[in-house]
């Protein structure tokens, strides 16, 4: 069985590599824009990245920004990929960390109709106090 496993994830190392190697795929772009606030003040210098999600490799980080002093960010990644991208938005903040001292991690889906859209997707207003599904601490981002 593990040979199995080996045989499997060296393939798809191997798929990877090569397609980052010859450029294999299709050019995909998006634009991503929001903006945050912790207890309804506007949170400035708060880190925002924006990722494609890969399930046998790491993420691709497409681009980074902090907010500006409104609290607004806008963010434009592209990528060469085979498959349809998959992106993401992950917001790093201390509004609210409470006793753990590492910023929280919230993570939002960006779907795929915002893919070479020509169009600014906006996440909106994030109200960074508030608890979000699945969000976590990161120390190491």
């Amino acid at each position: 069985m593990s040979l199995q496993i080996f045989v499997v994830i060296s393939l798809a190392a191997l798929f990877c590599f090569s397609e980052a190697l010859l450029g294999i795929g299709r050019t995909q772009t998006i634009d991503v824009q929001g903006s945050l606030t912790c207890d309804g003040q506007p949170s400035s210098g708060v880190l925002v990245k924006l990722y494609d999600s890969n399930t046998f490799q790491w993420d691709n980080l497409l681009g980074k920004a902090n907010t500006n002093s409104a609290g607004q960010f806008s963010i434009t990644g592209k990528i060469n990929d085979i498959t349809k991208m998959d992106p993401k938005v992950n917001i790093y903040t201390n509004c609210h960390v409470g006793a753990v001292r590492c910023p929280r991690k919230i993570v939002l889906k960006v779907p795929h109709s915002a893919i070479n859209s020509g169009n600014t997707y906006s996440i909106g207003h994030i109200e960074l106090a508030n608890k979000y599904p699945g969000e976590s601490h990161d120390c190491i981002h």
